[in-house]
């Protein structure tokens, strides 16, 4: 691949990358600075300044440079949003200092690849070069699914007038770019909902592969446990762990009361912590450096997601170890996997505790699980053939 000179923009630091977004992130810009000029712009979140020195000595870059943003989501804000933004989170992340760094800087390169849709908005207007625009989920999706599960009417109409903004704004900024990336089953939902989807190229959000390399794991040398891995401040991982916990957790200790929930993510939201109630078989473990030490004594691994969009990387982190798993449809989704095969995909409380009741008793259905998964993940979602893809999609571009 020719080298070529790419300012890269993206809406936190891709370092450490220990999130669905920032292991694809992470993964996308190691791979672009080995053969390219490559400059980094990021906005910083939370701890994200505790790690811009680690950052980029791990990665070879021809520039870098960062702005603090801390726009909290607030009513106020949303309100404010409505007057002077497309939608609440393009208002959340704006930055003039970041803007003017941008606007300087793409003088110089030949590709803007704009990581997240909240910095579309730093695009410089009239800028010469070709645009590439990498989609983590269909944005609008998200917010109308979390509308869908709402019991608030109030809340629900703010929510679904949300989902109508960000799809007016993504389909506009799509229309500015020469190249999107997108899962497949992002692009088929863009698709249903009338967005133009012929500049789409496939994308996948894959995970840790180098798991396919361990050992296989053995049914005797588990316990009976069930684990989550996860963000536990992301509003999706939220939600369905408070269902699982509230609706599914009761009917899988009424078969198995000794049965262990690990929950693997540090910082978890109160509404968490309301639902565990003091729990005993519950066990918040923090962050955890070496997820191996919990998925090898795992029995049933769990993504009970309700909503978002894209691929999950929890679920393939799932598939590369082997560790037979319970997800929902939403979950699931965009991985061509089969349900009662390679994988449980249930979306009803008793469908999903039964599943899980099954992993922690019958062996044979657990390796057949772990020898299916780990088949298909080596087969379809290692990142030297999803680059190999997208490396011939903007060689095309070029």
């Amino acid at each position: 691949m020719q080298k070529k000179s790419i300012l890269f923009l993206t809406t936190q630091l891709p370092y450490p990358p220990n999130s669905g977004g920032t292991v694809k992130s992470w993964n996308y810009v190691k791979h672009l600075s080995k053969s390219n000029e490559l400059i980094v712009g990021s906005l910083l979140k939370d701890e994200d300044q505790k790690h811009e020195k680690a950052f980029q000595e791990n990665i070879d870059l021809s520039d870098y440079f960062s702005e603090r943003v801390n726009i909290p989501r607030s009513p106020l804000n949303l309100i404010l949003s409505y007057f002077t933004a497309p939608c609440l989170n393009i208002f959340r992340n704006r930055s003039f200092a970041f803007a003017e760094k941008v606007e300087k800087l793409a003088k110089s390169v030949d590709f803007i690849i704009v990581d997240h849709y909240e910095v579309f908005q730093f695009v410089p207007k009239g800028f010469k070069g070709k645009v590439i625009m990498h989609t983590h989920n269909a944005e609008f999706m998200l917010w109308q699914r979390m509308s869908e599960l709402s019991t608030n009417p109030i809340k629900s109409a703010i929510l679904k007038l949300e989902s109508n903004r960000v799809k007016k704004y993504e389909r506009k900024i799509f229309s500015q770019s020469d190249l999107i990336y997108s899962t497949p089953s992002d692009i088929a939902l863009y698709a249903e909902h009338g967005i133009d989807t012929s500049n789409h190229r496939v994308t996948y959000h894959l995970g840790n592969d180098t798991l396919l390399a361990l050992t296989d794991l053995k049914f005797e040398k588990t316990e009976k446990a069930i684990s989550f891995m996860g963000t536990l401040s992301w509003e999706p991982n939220i939600d369905g762990l408070v269902w699982f916990i509230k609706e599914v957790w009761p009917l899988i200790k009424s078969n198995e009361p000794n049965v262990v929930f690990y929950i693997m993510g540090k910082n978890p939201d109160n509404r968490i912590m309301e639902a565990i109630n003091k729990d005993s078989n519950i066990i918040l473990t923090g962050f955890v450096k070496d997820l191996d030490s919990y998925l090898k004594k795992t029995r049933a691994y769990i993504a009970p997601l309700r909503f978002g969009s894209g691929m999950k990387v929890k679920v393939l982190e799932g598939l590369y170890r082997g560790v037979p798993s319970v997800a929902t449809t939403v979950a699931a989704e965009g991985l061509e996997l089969q349900t009662g095969k390679d994988i449980f995909i249930e979306d009803n409380p008793k469908g999903f505790a039964s599943a899980c009741n099954i992993l922690l008793n019958e062996e044979n259905t657990w390796n057949r699980f772990r020898d299916n998964s780990r088949k298909i993940a080596q087969e379809k979602y290692t990142w030297p053939m999803l680059f190999k893809q997208m490396d011939e999609s903007f060689e095309k571009l070029s």
